[in-house]
């Protein structure tokens, strides 16, 4: 694990190998570092709606917990609404998942609970984030791993307990620069809602978790 000044430390993780630079390294990185070989694996991915994610992205603990002169850390800090300068330049600035996957070499469209042929001959599975439980047992299922004591506790959950009421006056907007820009490809990975629709599965999640 390796964490820093404004990480708690507990829920939060680095990933490193012979073929995994980065935690969150593409798929085409992969076939790259692996070469012909990795037409043989089957990669697994959770994905959310991007508005969503992007959304629990800004409030994530580890872009603003500090670590607190008498210990501890400062876990209030941004219960606050979102500030659109700063989340535009989150959106612009991070991987979509369909950037990780690298989709533009998926010649079939790729839909939650399917699987899809990459160009380099391996395959990818898309699972439902909003089911994680489930998604894992499926992968354990599938390959052999027992993961049957799988923590039902939510962790590295943001202090903020409902983002869509601190927002309530600019989800709209949200949205929209979501959407609207290269994180929008991701929403074909769920049936077609709209605008509207969008709006009310953010807000189902959030309160979900409140």
């Amino acid at each position: 694990m390796v964490t820093s000044g404004h990480q708690d430390g507990a829920d939060r993780f680095e990933l490193a190998g012979d073929a995994t630079k980065t935690k969150h390294q593409t798929l085409a990185e992969y076939s790259e570092l692996i070469g012909p070989a990795f037409a043989n694996y089957t990669a697994y991915a959770f994905a959310r709606p991007p508005v969503e994610r992007m959304i629990s992205l800004y409030y994530s603990p580890h872009r603003w917990m500090r670590e607190q002169e008498g210990g501890g850390f400062d876990l209030d800090a941004r219960n606050e609404p979102i500030n659109l300068q700063e989340f535009e330049a989150l959106v612009s600035s991070n991987h979509s998942i369909s950037d990780l996957l690298d989709t533009q070499n998926i010649p079939a469209r790729l839909m939650l609970n399917t699987s899809a042929l990459h160009a380099s001959g391996a395959s990818v599975s898309l699972l439902n984030f909003a089911n994680l439980q489930s998604g894992l047992k499926r992968f354990g299922r599938k390959n052999g791993f027992d993961l049957t004591d799988i923590p039902a506790e939510k962790v590295n959950s943001s202090a903020v307990n409902n983002p869509t009421a601190l927002n309530a006056g600019q989800m709209d907007r949200l949205a929209e620069t979501v959407l609207d820009s290269h994180h929008g490809k991701d929403q074909e990975f769920f049936p077609a809602t709209g605008l509207k629709g969008v709006l009310e599965s953010v807000s189902r999640w959030f309160n979900l978790y409140a």
